[in-house]
């Protein structure tokens, strides 16, 4: 009965694995530098060139969204999320917010931007 529970554990560690990777948490290349820890959503909101810019991550299911959003009072702005070799930026008019989001495994680095009048 040990080994038939051995083996059961160990089917267990390999679908955890399996799950994890597929989430895009690590690939074999990247397991050695992955983090075990899901960082604590990161968002702030701030003035930013005379508008206000909300940036961050969130948990998105067992995935890690990344997301820029700004608004400039007069100008035509935009805002961009990049993270695991994708991009999302959107544009918007005066008053209005620009939105973007990315999601992706959380070993990936979330990197956000605003442009106040492109």
């Amino acid at each position: 009965m040990s080994s038939l529970k051995n083996r059961a554990a160990k089917a267990a560690s390999v679908a955890s694995l399996a799950l994890f990777m597929i989430a895009g948490a690590a690939s074999v290349a990247q397991a050695d530098t992955a983090q075990t820890q899901r960082p604590a959503a990161a968002n702030a909101c701030g003035g930013a060139s005379g508008g206000t810019w909300c940036k961050g991550t969130a948990a998105d299911g067992a995935l890690k969204r990344c997301y820029s959003n700004y608004v400039h009072p007069n100008n035509y702005h935009s805002s961009t999320a990049v993270m695991a070799g994708g991009t999302d930026k959107r544009y918007n008019s005066a008053g209005a917010w620009s939105e973007a989001h990315i999601t992706a495994g959380w070993a990936y680095t979330c990197n956000t931007y605003y442009d106040p009048s492109p």
